[in-house]
């Protein structure tokens, strides 16, 4: 319940559109609506921009796009919605897939055509996860900023607009040269980015949206803080909340997420301010219980924000597999969706957690291979990583059963060498070989091999998130809803501060931040036609 809705004497700033959070989605928002002749103010809590967006994969899941088509990759909107039919597990909101598949290619297209984003597709960024599965595709529907293009013009631009410094970059410094600062999220959010100081927008960074103010039953601003006083904006057509997840809010994991003691590899800045201010309003929420689950571990020293910094583990190649508290396999360790399914896994006879903690396991061979003892030489101690010349002593180590351990990685390496896995059937799909390609993408791809060569390794794992999908529920033109499911006028909603009611309770990589991208994209326009305040 809203409980303070002081309408200031002053603005300010006054603007047709203000958009809360520097995602994907809020950075198109401001783009397009400037484009379409509004007024528009982009703010973000943190001192970078993107979110997670900036720290992940960027890649934008978006069926009969253009780029698939021009290098020859069918696809049909017709199989785009019998897949997600079938993988949503019926969670989905038919008109919010209709929405995405419609708008998709058309958000894309405009910012290629009007921004200096570029857009490439292929094997690089993988396949739909479900691809075997009725309408799923192998290629094509993930999207990415070509890195060819993209980072000598990303590179340059830094000279020009200072705000592109501002960019988030890798939160642990050595992480540099591991990976390009202009690949990956940061090519995406860099060139919308860039678009924006093109365009002269005005972008602040190290402000905190708090509250929605309304008039009349009508959202007609926000109350914002700036190091610690309060900035109110009056948004004329509109307000849109582009504000992340919820995954650093602990009370909010709690009391939503079946998974204890959560933690996550997003920016400490998601901490659920566009949920808390939309729900304070009376926005419907759904699908609070969906998250993108990884399994993680905490290096000593590494701490970001006054944080702790997760990493993952290579998991699921040759040479390694995860087992749980009992020193038993418990999952598909080339499928990371299954892994988050064996952590939340839960024991109804004993009431309690039925794997966790669960364990990475490897021999010498891929722990050098997959750079897991080079990391180890950085770190300020390497108590996280157990090391034993014998299974036994490792699962002495780790405080699990020896035996089991013994007869789990012996059962595993017998069906390996053959290129089976009976148990959880690691490796059979589309998406699992792919996945066995990420270190020799010039190798046959394969996810099983044997653990043979001691020394063996073992690292306790976390339960971690790379974001939260559940949030607040819009409308097919982003406007949010409450919970009588009519619109809140002058309210909209994108990023992972809204659910992804586009694909309902599964997830395949692109699908967040292409619905961050499309409904902000949708909102500008909509904003554009709606009457002012």
């Amino acid at each position: 319940m809203l409980k303070r809705n002081d309408i200031p004497e002053k603005w300010d700033v006054e603007v047709d559109l203000v958009a809360a959070g520097a995602s994907s989605g809020g950075l198109t928002a401001v783009i397009m609506g400037h484009d379409l002749g509004l007024s528009t103010l982009l703010l973000e809590k943190s001192e970078y921009l993107g979110g997670g967006t900036a720290l992940s994969g960027g890649v934008l899941w978006v069926p009969c796009n253009h780029v698939m088509q021009e290098k020859g990759l069918g696809d049909s909107r017709e199989e785009a919605l019998e897949h997600i039919r079938r993988v949503s597990l019926g969670r989905h909101d038919e008109a919010l897939v209709a929405a995405y598949l419609d708008n998709g290619p058309a958000a894309l297209r405009y910012l290629e055509d009007h921004t200096p984003l570029k857009l490439t597709t292929g094997h690089l960024q993988g396949t739909d996860y479900y691809a075997d599965l009725p309408g799923g595709k192998e290629l094509g529907r993930q999207v990415y900023a070509d890195p060819e293009v993209m980072k000598p013009l990303l590179t340059q631009a830094q000279e020009r607009f200072p705000i592109m410094n501002k960019v988030r970059p890798d939160p642990i410094p050595y992480l540099a040269g591991v990976r390009d600062y202009w690949e990956e999220g940061r090519g995406l959010i860099g060139s919308l980015v860039l678009a924006c100081a093109e365009r002269g927008i005005d972008i602040r960074t190290g402000v905190r949206a708090k509250q929605l103010i309304m008039q009349e039953g009508r959202v007609m601003g926000l109350r914002a803080e700036i190091e610690g006083r309060d900035f109110f904006v009056r948004a004329r057509k509109g307000v849109l909340l582009a504000a992340g997840g919820y995954e650093w809010n602990q009370e909010m994991n709690k009391r939503f997420m079946n998974a204890p003691d959560l933690v996550a590899y997003t920016p400490t800045s998601n901490e659920g301010d566009g949920h808390i201010m939309g729900m304070e309003v009376g926005a419907a929420i759904a699908l609070m219980d969906h998250s993108i689950f990884q399994p993680v571990f905490h290096v000593e020293g590494e701490d970001v924000d006054g944080r702790p910094f997760y990493r993952v583990p290579a998991y699921g190649f040759p040479g390694n597999i995860i087992v749980n508290r009992y020193g038993k396999r418990c999952c598909n360790e080339s499928f990371y969706p299954d892994i988050g399914r064996a952590f939340v896994e839960y024991d109804k006879l004993n009431s309690e957690m039925a794997n966790t903690p669960m364990y990475w396991i490897a021999d010498h061979a891929f722990a050098k291979r997959g750079g897991t003892l080079g990391m180890a030489k950085f770190t300020r101690n390497s108590d996280w990583l157990h090391k034993a010349e014998t299974l036994e002593g490792l699962a002495e180590q780790l405080g699990i059963s020896g035996e089991n351990l013994i007869r789990a990685v012996k059962r595993f390496n017998e069906h390996a060498r053959n290129g089976q896995d009976p148990d959880f059937h690691r490796g059979e799909t589309t998406y699992q070989q792919w996945w066995g390609t990420r270190f020799h993408p010039d190798l046959k791809p394969s996810t099983l091999g044997p653990l043979e060569q001691p020394p063996f390794y073992g690292i306790q794992l976390q339960i971690g998130t790379v974001g939260n999908l559940g949030g607040l529920v819009t409308n097919a033109d982003a406007q949010v809803i409450d919970v009588r499911g009519e619109v809140i006028p002058g309210l909209y909603g994108t990023s992972n501060t809204t659910a992804l009611l586009t694909y309902g309770f599964s997830y395949t990589s692109g699908a967040c931040q292409a619905k961050s991208l499309i409904f902000g994209y949708i909102a500008a326009k909509h904003m554009a036609h709606a009457s002012s305040l």
